[in-house]
């Protein structure tokens, strides 16, 4: 660096020094900052003149080259530390309105772990008293200064923290919040809010301000009333009522301060939009509320976050499993929450179409169990809103019909504050009074009718506004019919523009913005033009901040009714399905392209989008097209989707040039588009933030398509496929569909070959890919260890897998996502079960002990203890009341699900029992076991039936035909056999794995039978002939277990490799659950399939989803889990391991609720509901009694025995 360089880099540094104290002395405010802000401040003119003497005495006195190498490092690092310094003042001083603690946190966001504002100000002037001491320097300063200089350090060492300790901690928590926020901000309620007073015309307080002074309110509020249910007709001012409510426990406890004795959080239901129409909407939008008001809460999401990524938040798609994610989320929040009371507001509970009795269930169980907390909830008069809450208290239920006389007088004042508004009544008091007075007559309470009809009088004159109020009919219905009648008298041109946005309107998923509605209603209009026509569809619909709503949900129900439906969809609605599907496949073809933003590089991410995002955004007319169109597609006739002759390519081409604009099948519209922008549309997704949303309406659109196998569906099919191995990457950078996505694609996939000429060029090696797509649908990640079993839930939506991580997780079939993580287990889950209703998961763990979980919350619900080893296996009985377990200590438990005790023990192995399983009736339980045995038993007296003998290697896994009249069972020396039952004879022996078979299972016609092998594949085998019908590989390590999913069309297998893959078994495709640690031990469905318990080497029991693939963890068991089962109604699992303990888990907690100490571990559990007689857990060697008498109850528990005799 020349002499020269150094003088511009002084000269840059006083620069930096000035514009700090300039941003200093700007500011309003700098009164609130910390004191030494004000003390660097200070010490800013000292090290300008010390630069300023400096650079003069270079200007004079030309350095060398030496002293320019030595000066140079030192002003480098002053520039950088005077650079961090300006920002940090830029930064936190302009927010003239921020706290104290705001720009506390913007000054350590700013400089995270690079040190405070004094540590930076005392390295400038260490960095300059460095150059004016230096020997090129030594002419250049006065004594003076350098005294000063000296002093200034010492003053500033000695200045105390700008920023306090833990402010990082806080600063990062902030940050943490405000990512999260920004991903359930899927809508805010505060703008919800202001949204719907505008829509309404504005609160107009002294109409709904009678509400405050009700003694039903007041004792919500302040009293011991815990939830009050605001109930009434549509348009009775239900909303208005809850708005004024929240606006004045607003004002009251003031959201301004951060830590307030009570918080507000509030949600308004919306039927006509998907985005605020279901539970997982309502629960997004009251946590968000509460971490806007308190930062502390964050923590509580961030868990479950990290784990199951942005699918906790998905709201329009696997509604059941995010409910249960947000609601242990929201269970949480609001038990730690700081402020004394927390107030929870949520309107039109009757417009909450999706998961409805699941919150009402969250609402009544928080408002039970939470002091603290309290609910206030408005609908229309709902029995089945009824029923659920089951308010005890009349004073809970708050009737606007009972309240007729607060309410018709409220409706009195409205009405003369409306009339006044008109423009031509303000100076005509005559018709004025009439029209009040009519409006009065005919209203029957309802704040709609009266704002509807003032609505159509707004600009007509004083003596037309009497004449149409008189000849409008009361009633909503009326009023609606009348509305339509006048759009039926208008000009052709204008009557059929009306129309069409009305039918568009009514089947949209969401409001449409005006852009968007232009290109789904097929209207050329301007905008100016399109808000006219909207204007002008009577009042049905509104326009606010440029999107289209609905009235009022009464209004969309007039439209889809018998009365109107044949003039809105005169064709029916599948046409106009069709329509929006043609008009919106046009629209995307003009717009998208590649790199549509122009964001260049292809690693551009999308969280940096919005700064980029062009103006005017292209995407904004399409927005909803690229979102919804295969929605659509769905809603058409399903005749034209699957088609009357086999779909080709090329002869959809050649159709669509010779019919030029005519219309072509719609098969024939979706693979042109898909052959030309396929890929532009994944982008397009990326950057609006819905490709989950397109994930599902694909696997829908599969299912309807399915019907027929041509080009057609392979097309869908390959599509589907593309975006599952995808999608994470596209959401995260959208150009890397172009590039990633395309690489690590199948040579031979439709999409790929479709856009070989997208392929980067400057990727000289290409990664070496499959052909074809491989046979695993999914795999899902998430075990840290081995996994040893898993299970299909009774309705197949969900799989649990259990891992030597001590984990079990429950998973979603469809997406692969973690639905929950069951901690509990202190040893390898070995074996894990569904409950035949899908409520409850029990894993079977190496820790000695079996626990029943809450499929839904993932609690623990009991701990079954009991077995004296590792449980390594667990099944639940078909009923559910009873599960039974196999242990190393050679017995097999059968426990009472309800009670959690052993109700027998059967002794009989003189080995480990390696395996359990009950007959499809009930009746009998087979066992297999080290002693190279298989064992048949009776239930009821717990001898010993049978004995299958055989074997000359270790039998490891048995299980019954679902007709009872065969077992299957797979032994050491490579070899599965199936026996009859009745005989005890071996009746066939399926050779073909090359190494031990660990698992196997029958399909549930029979059919079929499915193994898993250290050989690391799975093989199927045809029940009758023995033949093998397909082999799958995939797993890296040895299988443990596999299982059928209910409707036999999906496997599922864990494995030591510590995933869990789905198997298609028609096309062989596979989905994959990760999240064990461990080997994966033992496996079990849920009764309706939905979900899958796991129990693993890594002492865990994990819930999974079988749709979503999400996942929840039980707690860590001592031992490694050795089996589970679900109980009947699927709310808990029971577990069994080696540490002699039964664990009972709550799966909708994830707690453990109960533990059986018994005097052997098990390898076995299995729920058994015997009526009467109550609930049972079965062991190798005990049955366990839960409850007494016929209650089904976890509280007690007995041990009640049952050996061989």
């Amino acid at each position: 660096m020349s002499g020269a360089e150094i003088i511009g880099l002084i000269s840059g540094i006083i620069a930096i020094v000035d514009a700090t104290a300039k941003v200093y002395a700007a500011a309003n405010n700098a009164s609130g900052l910390p004191e030494a802000f004000r003390d660097v401040a200070t010490r800013l003119p000292l090290v300008h003149k010390t630069l300023q003497s400096v650079s003069e005495h270079l200007n004079t006195n030309s350095p060398d080259e030496d002293s320019c190498k030595a000066i140079s490092p030192i002003l480098q690092r002053c520039e950088n530390r005077a650079t961090q310094l300006e920002k940090v003042f830029r930064d936190v001083i302009p927010q003239a309105d921020a706290s104290r603690m705001e720009r506390y946190l913007l000054a350590a966001r700013t400089l995270a772990k690079g040190g405070t504002v004094e540590s930076l100000m005392k390295g400038v002037l260490e960095d300059v008293q460095l150059l004016a001491s230096g020997r090129v320097m030594e002419l250049a300063t006065e004594a003076s200064i350098a005294s000063l200089m000296r002093k200034a350090i010492e003053e500033v060492s000695a200045i105390p923290p700008s920023l306090p300790d833990g402010i990082h901690s806080s600063a990062k928590c902030e940050t943490e919040r405000d990512a999260l926020l920004k991903e359930l901000k899927w809508t805010d309620p505060t703008i919800d809010k202001l949204r719907i007073e505008r829509t309404k015309g504005g609160l107009h307080e002294a109409s709904s301000s009678w509400i405050l002074s009700h003694p039903s309110y007041q004792k919500w509020r302040d009293g011991e009333t815990k939830l009050l249910w605001i109930k009434g007709a549509a348009g009775k001012g239900k909303t208005m009522l809850l708005i004024t409510v929240t606006k004045q426990l607003q004002s009251q406890i003031g959201l301004d301060h951060p830590v307030a004795n009570s918080s507000v959080s509030f949600f308004f239901c919306q039927n006509t939009d998907n985005r605020l129409n279901n539970a997982v909407a309502v629960l997004k939008g009251l946590i968000y509320l509460l971490l806007v008001q308190d930062i502390s809460l964050v923590s509580y999401l961030k868990s479950d976050f990290d784990r199951m990524g942005k699918g906790i938040f998905d709201v329009t798609n696997n509604s059941a499993n995010a409910f249960d994610a947000l609601s242990n989320v929201f269970r949480q929040m609001i038990q730690h929450s700081r402020p004394e009371t927390v107030y929870l507001a949520v309107d039109a509970l009757d417009e909450c179409e999706d998961g409805l009795p699941d919150l009402l269930s969250l609402v009544r169980e928080t408002a039970l169990q939470e002091n603290h907390v309290k609910w206030i909830l408005t609908s229309r008069n709902r029995a089945d809103i009824d029923g659920n809450l089951a308010l005890e208290d009349p004073g809970a239920k708050l009737s606007l019909e009972v309240n007729s006389e607060a309410v018709s007088q409220a409706i009195e004042t409205y009405i003369i504050h409306k009339v006044a508004q008109v423009p031509s009544l303000r100076s005509s008091p005559v018709q004025r009074t009439k029209i009040q007075q009519k409006l009065l007559e005919n209203a029957e309470g309802t704040f709609l009718w009266v704002d509807l009809v003032l609505r159509s009088i707004h600009t007509v004159l004083a003596d037309d506004a009497v004449r149409r109020v008189d000849e409008t009919p009361p009633g909503l219905p009326a009023l609606y019919h009348r509305m339509m009648g006048d759009i039926d008298k208008f000009a052709s041109h204008y009557r059929d523009s009306c129309l069409a946005v009305l039918s568009v309107a009514t089947l949209a998923y969401r409001p449409l913005h005006i852009l968007e509605l232009r290109t789904v209603a097929g209207l050329r209009y301007e905008t100016a033009d399109l808000e006219r026509i909207v204007d002008m569809c009577g009042s049905f619909l509104t326009l606010v901040d440029n999107s289209v709503y609905p009235i009022h949900q009464s209004a969309k129900d007039y439209l889809v009714s018998d009365t109107a439906v044949d003039k809105i969809f005169p064709s029916g609605k599948h046409a106009v399905q069709r329509n929006i599907v043609d008009r919106s496949v046009v629209a995307m073809e003009k717009t998208l392209r590649r790199d549509v933003y122009q964001l260049v590089h292809p690693g551009a991410l999308t969280r940096d989008v919005e700064a980029q995002l062009p103006t005017p955004d292209p995407l904004l007319g399409v927005g909803y097209s690229c979102t919804y169109w295969i929605d659509h597609v769905c809603e058409t006739d399903k005749a034209d989707l699957q088609g009357s002759r086999r779909y080709r390519l090329a002869n959809a081409l050649k159709r669509h040039i010779a019919r030029s604009n005519k219309s072509i099948p719609i098969r024939d519209s979706i693979g042109m588009f898909f052959h030309r922008h396929f890929l532009h549309w994944l982008e397009a997704l990326s950057l609006l933030g819905v490709i989950s949303n397109v994930v599902h309406s694909l696997s829908s659109l599969r299912t309807v398509v399915e019907a027929r196998t041509d080009a057609f569906t392979n097309l869908v099919e390959d599509a589907h496929r593309f975006i599952l191995l995808n999608r994470r990457l596209i959401e995260q950078a959208p150009l890397q569909t172009y590039i990633s996505a395309l690489l690590f694609a199948p040579a031979g996939s439709i999409i790929r070959r479709m856009f070989a000429k997208e392929e980067p060029s400057w990727v000289l090696t290409k990664p070496v890919v499959e052909k074809v797509w491989n046979r695993c649908l999914q795999t899902f990640e998430g075990h840290n260890d081995p996994v040893y079993s898993v299970a299909f839930s009774p309705d197949g939506s969900r799989i649990v897998s259990g891992s030597a991580d001590h984990t079990i997780r429950v998973w979603d079939a469809t997406s692969g996502m973690e639905v929950r993580k069951l901690e509990g287990h202190c040893g390898s889950v070995r074996s894990v079960a569904f409950s035949p209703d899908g409520g409850r998961v029990v894993s079977g763990s190496a820790d000695h002990t079996i626990r029943l979980w809450d499929a839904k919350s993932g609690k623990e619900v009991q701990k079954l203890d009991g077995h004296n080893d590792p449980v390594y296996s667990v099944a639940f009985s078909p009923d559910g009341s009873r599960i039974v377990s196999g242990s190393a200590d050679r017995t097999i438990r059968i426990w009472d699900t309800a009670s959690g005790k052993a109700v027998q023990t059967l002794r009989g192995h003189i080995s480990w029992v390696h395996s359990v399983a009950y007959c499809p009736d009930g009746s009998q339980i087979v066992s297999r076991s080290a002693d190279d045995t298989i064992r048949i038993w009776d239930v009821t007296s717990g001898k010993g039936v049978r004995k299958l003998n055989g074997y000359n290697d270790l039998v490891h896994p048995v299980a019954f035909s679902p007709d009872g009249s065969q077992i299957v069972s797979g032994s050491g020396d490579n070899t599965i056999r199936i026996w009859d039952t009745a005989s005890g004879k071996a009746v066939q022996t399926l050779r073909g794995h090359i190494s031990w078979v660990h698992s196997v299972a029958y399909c549930p016609d029979g059919s079929q039978i499915v193994s898993g092998s250290a050989d690391h594949t799975i093989r199927i085998w045809d029940a009758i002939s023995g033949k093998e019908v397909q082999k799958l590989k995939g797993h890296t390590d040895l299988v443990h277990s596999v299982a059928f999913s209910p409707d036999g069309s999906r496997i599922v297998s864990g494995s030591a490799d510590y995933t869990i893959r789905i198997w298609d078994t028609i096309s062989a495709k596979v989905q994959k659950l990760e999240g064990h640690s461990n080997s994966v031990y033992s496996l079990a469905f849920s009764l309706d399939g939905s979900r899958i318990a796991s129990g693993s080497r890594d002492r865990t029991i994990r819930i999974w989803d079988v749709e979503s693939g999400k996942v929840q963890k039980l707690g860590v068991q001592s031992t490694w889990v050795r089996s589970l089962a679900f109980s009947p109604d699927g709310r808990r699992i029971a577990s069994g391991s080696r540490d002699r303990t039964i664990h009972i888990w709550d799966v909708e907690s994830g707690k453990e609720v109960r533990s059986v100490d018994l005097c052997h571990s098990t390898d076995s559990v299995r729920f058994e509901d015997l009526g009467d007689s109550g609930l049972w857990l079965r062991t190798d060697f005990d049955n366990i009694k839960l409850g007494d008498g016929g209650s089904s109850s976890y509280d007690s528990c007995s041990i009640v025995g049952g050996t061989f005799t």
